[in-house]
């Protein structure tokens, strides 16, 4: 399946630029329509609570919110805005968790960014990231708050424990695997492995690569699972890696996200961009 739709989360902080950069010449590169979708944490200014504001205070925050709003929509247009681009903006009323959701439902391909810890909206912004990631469906490409480098999908790291996180991601991600000059398979193993131990497979994870023409070549990374991320990110960092698929582990109750150790752990630390799906 190729990516026809993509969007991208745009917000106020400082690092919304980088994110629309990546954004862009992804979706340009695969020939694919991108919304831009504004959600912040802004309290919704209900009728009932506006009869109870002054209109001053009401004005003042209208005024914020808007040009806020506006100044967004004006960058991300500067930024992806280029001839025969299909782009769009979009700043959805209602929650925020609501509408992005419902939004990354009917992409092909949602982009987000890592939260900066020093941004004000770390908090919100990592939520967003997260119930994305667990109702939505869809995959997603997490974007460093440091950026990108100048390639992205040019050597792509795979890594596998043969569950079905990662298979579902790994499918996800065929239109970028099948363009990248070298993927590596780094099969990650538990340090301790019990008698019903199953490793995952390289040989069926290879024949199933080849068979939508990607070659790939594979390595080993054991450890603990608080050891995992670390060293994936060691091998990351030594073999010149720009873009990581991984499957993305927890569950979500009502309002509540609970994310596994490395899904959590990359969340924190990652140095590329990070390609995911549950």
């Amino acid at each position: 399946m190729a990516f026809k739709t993509m969007i991208v989360h745009l917000d106020d902080s400082a690092v919304c630029d980088l994110r629309v950069q990546v954004a862009a010449r992804v979706a340009r590169h695969f020939g694919s329509a991108l919304a831009g979708v504004y959600l912040v944490p802004t309290a919704e200014v209900t009728p009932s609570i506006a009869a109870l504001l002054p209109p001053d205070v009401l004005e003042q925050h209208l005024l914020e919110s808007g040009g806020a709003q506006r100044k967004a929509e004006l960058q991300f247009r500067r930024i992806a805005a280029r001839p025969d681009f299909d782009i769009a903006f979009r700043a959805p009323a209602g929650d925020p968790m609501d509408a992005a959701i419902a939004h990354a439902r009917c992409a092909d391909l949602t982009i987000v960014g890592q939260p900066d810890p020093e941004d004000r909206n770390a908090f919100f912004a990592r939520r967003l990231t997260e119930h994305v990631l667990l109702e939505s469906g869809a995959p997603m490409l997490i974007v460093p708050y440091i950026g990108a480098g100048r390639e992205l999908g040019r050597h792509v790291m795979i890594a596998w424990d043969g569950g079905k996180e990662a298979a579902r991601t790994v499918r996800d991600a065929l239109p970028i695997l099948a363009e990248a000059a070298v993927v590596t398979v780094v099969r990650v193993t538990p340090a301790y492995r019990g008698n019903d131990y199953d490793p995952p497979s390289h040989a069926t994870l290879d024949a199933y690569l080849a068979a939508h023409g990607i070659h790939a070549q594979f390595s080993d990374v054991e450890g603990a699972a608080d050891e995992v991320v670390e060293r994936v990110l060691t091998e990351v960092a030594n073999a010149d890696v720009d873009l990581l698929v991984m499957g993305g582990y927890g569950h979500a109750r009502t309002r509540e996200v609970v994310l596994g150790g490395p899904t959590r752990s990359i969340f924190g630390t990652m140095t590329v961009p990070v390609f995911m799906s549950h």
